[in-house]
């Protein structure tokens, strides 16, 4: 079943433990002021209207919304009742290759610069060329409130506050590299309902030194925070370090260590499904996400 109206398509899609409704809307539908980047974001519904807490799901470099043939991580978060929105961001820089060199060297804060402007739409940073239409908290604003108008008994209004900002304490954020990076961000200064990433970036404020930001205080509790990579990626080491620096705890990081499918480690903990059990465990009980761990 498949029908398109005013850039939204509607789909119903059948996981093993649930029927979830899956809802394309492009950015530019939200908001006309949106140009770049505009490939719709994804919005996983459980058919059965349930209203547990809403997953903010961010991709990685050069990534965009899909859902793949294969049960991945964001999927499993919608087959366990999460309501999930994949969102469509800007993605072809990173801060790995931004905030290196000279441009480390001139700016310790190139880092933390980079995911204010990117995340927030903070103003001052000119290495990356996003408007402040391009933040993601804008589009996923815009996201909330056109689901809102459009898909009304569904109380997409439980995600914002009255003064039109998100609800974060309903929220849950997560990614995979870059967009680990930025679901940490948003949990440093947000207190949101989890946050869980995936091989989720490892910022430098000098060569061989983690980001500054993230020994900051944090406005997301520490066992509200899950946090993994494979042993094998290359950077395992440093991120292991940056999420001691963020204070997971050590039983909330998940080390993997399976054999390694195709060529690279640092996308399986998104999409091996040979890891659902600790998929489950991040994900906690969506009914109940907001309250305590």
């Amino acid at each position: 079943m498949k029908k398109l109206i005013a850039g939204m398509a509607f789909m119903l899609v059948s996981y093993a433990q649930a029927e979830v409704v899956r809802v394309d809307v492009r950015p530019s539908a939200t908001a006309p002021e949106i140009k770049t980047a505009d490939s719709p974001h994804i919005v996983l519904i459980d058919s059965g209207g349930g209203a547990g807490d809403l997953l903010l799901w961010m991709p990685g470099t050069l990534g965009r919304p899909h859902l793949g043939a294969q049960l991945d991580f964001p999927q499993f978060a919608a087959q366990q009742g999460y309501r999930v929105i994949i969102l469509s961001y800007i993605t072809d820089q990173a801060v790995s290759g931004i905030c290196v060199g000279k441009n480390l060297r001139s700016n310790r804060s190139c880092a933390e610069d980079f995911r204010r402007k990117r995340i927030f739409g903070d103003e001052g940073f000119s290495l990356i060329a996003d408007q402040p239409q391009d933040a993601i908290q804008y589009r996923f604003v815009k996201l909330l409130q056109h689901l809102k108008e459009t898909r009304r008994d569904e109380n997409w209004d439980q995600y914002l506050n009255t003064d039109g900002s998100p609800r974060w304490e309903r929220i849950a954020v997560g990614g995979q590299s870059q967009g680990g990076g930025h679901a940490a961000f948003i949990a440093k200064t947000k207190p949101v309902a989890r946050v869980i990433m995936l091989s989720g970036g490892w910022d430098m404020s000098a060569p061989a030194e983690i980001a500054d930001w993230y020994v900051k205080p944090s406005a997301t509790q520490p066992e509200r925070w899950f946090a993994t990579y494979h042993v094998e990626e290359p950077t395992a080491n440093v991120m292991a370090e940056i999420y001691r620096a963020l204070q997971i705890p050590a039983a909330n990081v998940g080390a993997l260590d399976k054999p390694v499918r195709g060529g690279k480690a640092h996308g399986e903990g998104l999409s091996n499904s040979a890891y659902q059990s600790w998929w489950k465990f991040a994900l906690g009980r969506a009914a109940s996400v907001s309250g305590s761990p």
